[in-house]
Order: structure tokens, then C-alpha cells, then sequence
């Protein structure tokens, strides 16, 4: 059914994922807004623009954008 391991090892790193974000209701200490990222990150209006229309989640609240503070970990991870 699986090619091999590394896709079944994929798929279940996938659910546990899933099970995670599931499992833990989001609190307002998951996130952060915009300005106080560039603050944190050190990282201009422009890069947060980029990063969102690259696909970084985010919200709108009024005028403010707020990330999750976990997408922003591993937004970083990743580069």
C-alpha cells in the first residue's frame, strides 16, 4: 500500500499533528500581533507582508494582524 517507510513515518507525524492542535484549545497567550513580532523578530513591516503572502497564517482584529506564536517558531525552524 505505502512505498515505504518514509511515507508511513510522514502520515503519522501528519495525525500527530493534527491530534496536538486538536487536543489543546488555543489560549490568547498563543499569539502575538504584528507589532510586537517586528519587536521580538526584529523584522520590518514589508517581511511580515512577504511571509503572509507566501502563506503564514494570520488573523485580523481591527486593524491589527495577529500570529500564532507556533507559526512563527517554525517559520523560523525552517529557514
Amino acid at each position: 500500500m505505502y512505498k515505504n517507510n518514509k511515507q508511513m513515518n510522514q502520515i503519522l507525524k501528519k495525525l500527530e499533528d493534527i491530534e496536538k492542535k486538536i487536543e489543546k484549545p488555543l489560549n490568547v497567550d498563543d499569539y502575538v500581533s504584528e507589532r510586537e513580532a517586528k519587536k521580538m523578530l526584529q523584522r520590518g513591516t514589508t517581511w511580515f507582508w512577504e511571509k503572509r503572502n507566501q502563506g503564514l497564517p494570520f488573523f485580523k482584529l481591527g486593524a491589527e494582524v495577529y500570529y500564532k506564536i507556533s507559526d512563527l517558531l517554525t517559520l523560523f525552524q525552517n529557514q
